[in-house]
């Protein structure tokens, strides 16, 4: 009985031990797990930002890219996003930030794991840093010495001037905040000067370090050194500014006038000079750096060969004009029903030749890219399986460095579905009235009732806009309304069967308008009633005004009743343009380059005296009066509301009505006109030789 007993108890203590050990092993963590339980956020950094700021303009966007360091695997690495000042720049989930409005903003990164650990980004929404210069682009530097650099930004003036300077190769040139370069040892280094605002502008400066070398005095005379070898006279750079202008520096100083230069183009590789342009002058400031201005048929166009000589230096040199380079981001919308026959061509990546990437396309559809000439063509085809909406994107990088992205967006619709499209519009002018715009639609029946969301709608614009059932679009009326960023929320219903809707968002931006302003004069110094003009934005990338051209009548003044010669256009996106001013004929024509746009004001217009007069021009014309000959017919006498004239010999065009101004010449032109029903062809003879001359327009019987 007692033996029982104790093995009772001894089965008791068993049992008590194995139950503690138990729960000691479900209490015990792994190491493994003990490590990922305990881990943390380290820190929460931007990654595509050379500093924690970033400059935008209005209306465009940029998307963050993060990283967050942490120790332990099972940490998050998500993060939230919050701004500061809505009203200044917004910022979604992904990380992307949309300017608003002129002001700052203070973007802060979060981490979900952490809400402690933190990035914050200051937002300007002003003016970004377009282009950034430094005044050596190559150096030689001995080792000991020092260089500075100087960056210049376009444009003048942007809201953040702040340069980021870097050294490749810190062993070999080191470099301050301020740009003073230091040589360390011998070898090549890269020194890189990138605008702080994150525009991505940088400019590169290539430095080769050289050993200082001892000059070994000569046995018979230790005090002797030897001379300093005498810099060579060659041509150092050249570049061209202007479309009729050039920069030619040399290594030293030099006296030179026009007639010392011969200025030829090319447009083949392996083809000969043969065109020479004439060169009209040249000036400098220093003997070193010359401007050198040519004039004739024909101006310096992107992609020829260019080349400069000197025949009593025996010097010449050679250069491409190449296009400026670019990095660019676009988008386009593509719609095809379910089965039909694609055919699309992207005519032209880049400039030249390109290396391509393209990803996201759906499924039955295929792509080729075709080289033709200097350009390679992408053509899409096949036939889509599947409806939906897709992104394709195209990324390519062309031969000068430019780097497209390119988003296509796939609308893939049947009858079962009814698809509406978000669509974001280009810039709209406060100087335009309206635009329309079409509501992106497919699928279903093909024909729909449309209505705006006047609840999810900005209600700034409601009042501006207005469905146009029968065009299926939208019309917007800019004017009065402020520039910033706007959405419209539009529902769409299929009109035979109700239960098919859709809605899409249609987001457009309000620009501010700006002008340019002039004078143009014929070779008396008096104003020209009629010319053609073209004016060229120098960002080809820009949002709209990229050309604007035709005829234009100057300014007509109503104190005098005259037309004062005055050039204005005010429906002009905020930028630097070239504008050529010829004679209606285009024989001769004058260009101004680099004009920076001004602000125009609420209510401004063309004749109003506090506008900037931007360029006064000189054309090499005279004014000829047109009168009806005394002889013609009693029934056109008093005929004065003659047509365009033309040239009876050729095809060229020349200004309506009774006042032409022609270069000197002999003239015979021609023109219609219809007296009492009865139609008649006018002609007239005109001699310029130097002054205003009256000319009589005649009917042949």
């Amino acid at each position: 009985m007692k033996k029982h007993t104790k093995m009772s108890m001894l089965k008791r203590i068993l049992a008590v031990v194995l139950a503690a050990a138990v729960a000691v092993s479900i209490l015990t963590v792994p190491d493994a797990e003990v490590s990922a339980a305990t881990g943390k956020v380290k820190s929460v950094a931007v990654t595509n930002l050379p500093a924690k700021q970033l400059t935008l303009k209005k209306g465009k966007s940029f998307t963050l890219k993060t990283k967050v360091s942490v120790s332990g695997k099972k940490v998050s690495k998500a993060v939230t996003y919050k701004t500061s000042n809505k009203k200044v720049a917004t910022v979604n989930a992904k990380g992307k930030i949309t300017a608003k409005k002129k002001g700052t903003a203070t973007i802060t990164v979060y981490s979900k794991a952490d809400k402690k650990k933190t990035c914050k980004i200051k937002v300007t929404v002003g003016t970004p840093v377009t282009k950034v210069k430094l005044n050596k682009t190559k150096a030689n530097l001995n080792v000991g010495k020092s260089l500075t650099l100087k960056t210049t930004l376009s444009p003048k003036k942007p809201s953040n001037k702040g340069i980021i300077w870097k050294s490749s190769n810190t062993k070999i040139a080191t470099v301050t905040s301020k740009g003073v370069v230091k040589a360390k040892k011998a070898g090549m280094v890269k020194i890189t000067a990138t605008a702080k605002d994150g525009s991505g502008k940088k400019a590169v400066c290539k430095i080769t370090v050289k050993k200082t070398e001892t000059v070994n005095p000569k046995p018979d005379d230790p005090k002797q050194e030897e001379p300093t070898p005498e810099t060579p006279l060659d041509i150092k750079s050249m570049k061209i500014v202007q479309a009729d202008m050039m920069e030619v520096t040399f290594t030293k100083a030099t006296a030179l006038t026009a007639a010392d230069f011969n200025v030829w183009a090319k447009r083949y590789e392996n083809a000969d000079y043969l065109k020479k342009y004439t060169v009209s002058q040249v000036t400098t400031t220093d003997s070193i750096t010359y401007k050198v201005y040519i004039t004739g048929d024909m101006v310096f166009g992107k992609g020829l060969y260019i080349k400069v000589e000197i025949p009593k230096l025996q010097l010449s040199k050679e250069c491409v004009y190449m296009e400026e380079t670019y990095n660019i981001e676009n988008s386009v919308t593509l719609s095809y029903k379910v089965g039909a026959t694609v055919k699309d061509t992207r005519q032209r990546l880049g400039t030249g030749y390109a290396n391509y990437s393209i990803s996201g396309l759906p499924a039955g559809i295929q792509y080729e890219v075709t080289t033709e000439a200097t350009k390679q063509v992408m053509e899409f085809s096949g036939s889509p399986r599947k409806a939906g909406v897709y992104n394709s994107v195209l990324v390519y990088e062309d031969e000068i460095g430019s780097k497209y992205r390119l988003t296509i967006r796939w609308i893939i619709y049947d009858e079962n579905n009814l698809i509406v499209c978000d669509k974001e519009e280009g810039a709209l002018n406060t100087n335009w009235s309206s635009l329309f715009t079409p509501v992106y639609a497919y699928g279903g029946s093909g024909s729909y009732t449309y209505e705006i969301i006047r609840a999810e709608s900005d209600s700034a614009i409601l009042n501006n806009c207005k469905i146009v059932a029968d065009l299926d679009k939208i019309n917007i009326n800019a004017t009065g309304i402020a520039s910033g960023v706007y959405k419209i929320r539009i529902r769409v219903t299929d009109k035979n069967d109700a239960t098919k809707t859709g809605t899409g968002t249609l987001t457009f931006t309000i620009v501010d308008a700006y002008y340019i302003r002039g004078i143009v004069r014929d070779a008396n110094g008096d104003p020209i009633e009629q010319y053609c003009y073209s004016i060229i934005n120098k960002n080809k990338y820009a949002e709209y005004s990229n050309t604007i051209s035709g005829v234009r009548y100057s300014t007509y003044n109503l104190s005098t009743k005259k037309y004062d010669g005055t050039f204005y256009d005010e429906g002009l996106e905020s930028g630097i343009y070239d504008i050529t001013i010829s004679d209606r004929s285009g024989s001769v024509s004058k260009s101004i380059y680099s004009l920076t746009a001004l602000p125009r004001k609420e209510g401004q217009t063309s004749t109003d005296t506090d506008l900037e007069m931007m360029f006064d021009v000189t054309l090499p014309v005279y004014k000829i009066k047109i009168e009806m000959d005394p002889n013609a017919p009693e029934e056109v006498q008093r005929f004065t509301k003659f047509a365009t004239w033309h040239d009876v010999a050729g095809s060229k065009y020349y200004n309506e009505g009774t006042t032409q101004y022609l270069p000197n010449g002999i003239y015979h032109l021609s023109c219609t006109g219809t007296v009492n029903g009865t139609k008649y062809v006018f002609y007239v003879d005109i001699t310029v030789n130097g002054s205003n001359t009256t000319a009589y327009a005649y009917v042949k019987e």
